[in-house]
């Protein structure tokens, strides 16, 4: 017994403090152990560690910390007391294996809580970037499909529910932006990397947005970071760079894009056939704290100027050419503030857009000259308690427009056509809910234009059975008052989509009206699984027709005032997990356009319209997308005068577009051009490395088009009088186009 005593009181205590030695500070959870008595501690939050009954003799003690370099050390323990040990440690970084996370990509209808209204649409730019059917992020044709159409591979606008181009409206950080449209295998004048978000606005049109008949494609600007960061691209169709920041320390920030268009690859030397492109858009944005709210500043711009041989029968250096401008600039301030459950707003704007051309008519040279510019003011105040919302406000604008056209033939008169328009609205909208599941919006809107007050009753029911079920129903009677002189029917518009805007009030231009009602309803089956489904109707007057009237690619003096029809239905679905997203859509419509006893199916009128794709991610870094278009239905009015076509691709390096086609005397949409399929691929990989202590990525892209190698037709053109129609090939089978991005 007294042996055993002995042994016992024959131990101690090994007890110290664990420090990192670069920083002095103390380690916490730091283990400290005894190898040989196979015992482990670890240290508190104070860096101290304690290891009671440790029997004499020597020890072994080791030390160690993730991050830090291991430290060993022999210790000879005393028969009793207390042995203090206090260690540092040199930090070592430790490469840890990689970990992949996936989360679901985005997809247009899977954007979280951030979607558009039910029957409506809205993209994140991550969606964007996402789009299987894009080769490059558009702003734009990332709406398409469904009950939105677009020309495929050479889109002239943006056509809601049976509409005309120059029918939706733009707005950019909530100001106005006209014609805000590149060519030349560009689309969108909007640099993708300067957005956040595009929404389109058609089924209920917000009072406050622009006078327009199909709806309102309103871009949001990102929101300058904390920090400088830059993001560009450049491939064989653009060059784009962005930057954003911080200003001062007051909470404020920028925004500047730049971008430039390239029509493909250089073109090939004393080939005149091919376009000569140039063109841009910029964009500035200054925002800060102001009188308890925040105030933003924009400035816009975008430029084209296209230069095309005007004989297809000779593109040589003599030969004469067509020449088309339009330019496009806006700059407004925006100041917002909340508080009280109640938001106020003042939003005023500066914008305009001219356009001009010189054409190679049958008759002879004609130049055209088109100017726009408005400036207006918008008040709001919206109040919001729960799920009841009122809002009220007013518009003010002023809007001047011109339209000049000129002749080189002797005797043959200028023509010209200006009016001075003057607007004020004012408008209400109010929200309650008429249950648990249901909600009733109704507005209003009287605007007094054109020698008249014009009223906008507006109304939508919403009703959620379940919380995977939504069903809307919605009414909405819209104004116009300005439209465009351009020929949508001319297939010049693929490199001259510029709307040509003449205001309400210049001799013989009404004010146009439009009526829509639309039903819609989606589906949410499961997570990261969107259907829907919606049916539309709109009736149309007062409608500015230049086709009956003219066969150029735009008015040389008359036009016509007609009606339209539209009646359609469309579906849409999207899928998002870790490894993939998939978007597919399908739109049928029935668009009429009347005029004094006759009436045809315009451009845009495609009947079926059905549009899918899949982007699918092999590994973290790597992403392989296809995306297919078909569409039956579509209409083309035979064009006279010569005309050769290539789209912009790589094996054809760069586009062409020779001629000087028209269609005077051919009856208005009476060809039926056959059913249209396109089937693209696009491989994207990226890499990740440290610049300047940053985190960057560098990608490089690349798509190839018409796999398939279908013969699509743009139109048919007669050569020489009275000849058979030949058909105008688009893309063959090729790369359309490769680059790199980059952001840090």
């Amino acid at each position: 017994m007294n042996l055993l005593l002995a042994v016992q009181a024959a131990q101690a205590t090994v007890a110290g403090t664990v420090l990192s030695e670069a920083t002095g500070e103390p380690l916490a959870g730091a283990v400290v152990a005894l190898p040989d008595l196979d015992r482990t501690t670890s240290t508190n939050a104070a860096g101290r560690y304690l290891l009671p009954d440790v029997p004499a003799g020597p020890q072994h003690v080791a030390v160690r910390f993730i991050g830090h370099t291991p430290h060993a050390l022999h210790a000879l323990v005393p028969a009793r007391g207390r042995l203090d040990i206090n260690v540092a440690l040199r930090p070592e970084p430790l490469r840890l294996r990689t970990i992949q996370v996936r989360s679901r990509p985005s997809i247009r209808g899977l954007d979280g809580p951030d979607s558009a209204p039910l029957a409506d649409r809205s993209s994140s730019i991550a969606a964007i970037r996402n789009h299987p059917l894009l080769a490059e992020p558009d702003a734009f044709q990332v709406l398409g499909g469904g009950e939105v159409v677009l020309r495929p591979e050479s889109p002239s606008g943006v056509h809601v529910r049976g509409g005309a181009s120059d029918q939706t409206g733009y707005l950019l950080d909530g100001i106005p932006i006209f014609s805000p449209y590149h060519a030349a295998g560009l689309f969108s004048a909007w640099n993708p990397d300067a957005l956040s978000q595009v929404r389109l606005s058609s089924s209920m049109p917000e009072p406050e947005h622009p006078d327009v008949l199909s709806g309102t494609v309103a871009g949001s600007t990102r929101v300058p970071g904390a920090r400088l960061a830059a993001q560009g691209s450049f491939s064989t169709t653009q060059a784009r760079v962005t930057l954003d920041g911080p200003v001062g320390g007051t909470g404020g920030g920028f925004l500047v894009s730049l971008r430039s268009a390239f029509p493909g690859v250089p073109l090939p030397e004393r080939d005149h056939s091919y376009l000569r492109v140039e063109g841009g858009d910029r964009l500035v944005k200054v925002e800060a704290p102001v009188l308890g709210g925040r105030v933003r500043l924009l400035g816009y711009d975008s430029e084209n100027e296209i230069d095309a041989a005007a004989s297809a029968d000779g593109a040589g250096p003599d030969a004469r050419r067509n020449a088309f401008e339009w330019q496009s600039g806006s700059v407004g301030v925006e100041w917002k503030r909340a508080f009280s459950g109640v938001e106020t707003g003042i939003t005023g704007w500066s914008a305009g857009a001219a356009a001009s051309s010189r054409w190679d008519a049958p008759t002879g040279h004609v130049r055209l000259r088109s100017t726009r510019r408005d400036l207006g003011l918008l008040a709001t105040v919206e109040r919001r308690s729960g799920r009841v919302a009122s809002a009220a406000g007013l518009r003010i604008e002023r809007s001047r427009t011109s339209y000049r056209i000129g002749f080189d033939s002797a005797g043959a008169a200028p023509q010209s056509l200006a009016a001075a328009t003057p607007t004020a609205t004012v408008f209400g909208r109010h929200t309650r809910p008429l249950g648990r599941r249901t909600d009733f919006t109704v507005g209003a809107s009287a605007a007094a234009a054109d020698g008249g007050v014009h009223f906008g009753p507006r109304a939508q029911l919403r009703w959620r059975p379940s919380k995977r079920l939504k069903l809307s129903a919605s009414y909405a009677r819209v104004h116009q008052f300005a439209q465009s002189l351009r020929n949508p029917e001319s297939v010049v518009g693929a490199v001259f989509p510029a709307d040509l805007f003449i205001g309400a009030g210049a001799p013989g231009v009404p004010a146009a009206r439009s009526d829509q009602g639309a039903i819609a309803a989606e589906y949410l089956p499961g997570d990261g699984v969107r259907l829907g489904i919606q049916a539309y109707r709109r009736a149309s007057r007062g409608l500015l027709l230049v086709a009956p009237r003219d066969g150029g690619p735009f008015t040389s003096g008359p036009f016509a005032v007609g009606s339209g029809s539209a009646t359609g239905v469309s579906l849409d679905g999207a899928v998002s997990t870790a490894r993939f997203g998939i978007v597919a859509s399908y739109g049928i419509q029935r668009v009429r356009l009347a005029y004094g006893g006759s009436g045809y199916v315009p451009d845009h009128g495609t009947t079926h319209l059905l549009e899918g794709g899949i982007i699918v991610f092999p590994t973290a870094t790597v992403s392989v997308r296809a995306g297919a278009t078909a569409a039956t239905g579509r209409r083309t009015t035979t064009a006279a005068g010569g005309l050769e076509w290539e789209a912009c691709n790589l094996l054809d390096q760069g586009c062409e577009f020779t001629g000087s086609p028209s269609y005077d005397g051919e009856p208005l949409g009476s060809t039926a051009l056959p059913a249209y399929l396109r089937l693209d691929l696009g491989v994207r990989k990226h890499w990740h490395f440290h610049f300047v202590g940053r985190d960057a990525t560098v990608a490089l892209f690349g798509t190839v088009t018409n796999l398939l190698n279908r013969k699509n037709v743009l139109t048919y053109v007669r050569d020489g009088d009275g000849g058979e129609p030949r058909p105008v090939e688009m893309r063959p089978l090729a790369p359309l186009l490769v680059g790199l991005d980059w952001q840090f």
